[in-house]
């Protein structure tokens, strides 16, 4: 059983027909499948706010599998489920949850959780350089981005693709002819940016890129300072 996803885009009860909005490589796994002209089942799962969206379940699974593919780790490497339970147990063992508890299951698990758990996953993989199979900009819950933010500043790792090197790019003019290394840097806004992405929003423009990538910066402070050897004095 292969496990897909979908978000419903219109429903007709009249006819009992259900429109989904699926992604490309759902949409063509679901398409190998109906060529092979048997009969196909689909089971819908409907979700509720308390429940992980298809989308962060999807997200999650797809960076699980980048870190498998990685083969960055430990013994627990040694499959895909001993892989996957190394992570759930991890995340039960931070959060204080009983043994078990912890699902990315429709059913069963928690829309917090979720969240929680994939920023975990993308600690890791920022921490150990791994490359990531889809933006996490375009996955992540909007209240959430602003931690992938920080978290690539603090690893010194693309926020738009995850990969290194990158640099630090100031998002606030600190003023024409100052000494960059001897302003304070402390609340400036700032994103980390591989040369390619550095090079695309100088083209693009600041304003069009951020808003492009659903990007706001975040405000340096004594931590990232530390991390990028800025000074924060006057």
């Amino acid at each position: 059983m292969t496990e897909l996803f979908g978000q419903v885009n219109k429903l007709d009860p009249n006819k009992g027909l259900v429109t989904l909005r699926m992604s490309d490589d759902d949409l063509h796994t679901l398409q190998k499948y109906h060529a092979t002209n048997q009969q196909q089942v689909l089971s819908v799962i409907a979700s509720d706010d308390n429940e992980p969206t298809p989308k962060q379940r999807r997200f999650a699974f797809a960076i699980l599998k980048d870190i498998w593919n990685s083969q960055v780790g430990g013994v627990w490497l040694e499959t895909k489920e001993s892989m996957r339970e190394h992570f759930y147990t991890m995340y039960e063992y931070y959060y204080g949850l009983e043994y078990g508890e912890f699902s990315l299951s429709a059913e069963t698990g928690k829309k917090s959780n979720t969240n929680e758990f994939i920023n975990m996953l993308l600690y890791y993989t920022a921490l150990h350089n791994i490359a990531l199979s889809v933006k996490p900009l375009n996955e992540l819950e909007p209240q959430e981005i602003a931690h992938w933010e920080y978290q690539c500043l603090m690893n010194k790792c693309c926020v738009i693709c995850g990969r290194r090197p990158s640099d630090l790019h100031h998002l606030d003019t600190i003023g024409q002819g100052v000494d960059r290394r001897k302003t304070n840097h402390l609340k400036h806004r700032a994103v980390q940016l591989c040369r390619v992405h550095h090079q695309m929003a100088h083209s693009m423009g600041i304003e069009t890129f951020l808003q492009r990538e659903h990007l706001t910066g975040i405000k340096i402070d004594e931590r990232i300072a530390e991390v990028h050897r800025l000074n924060t004095g006057e």
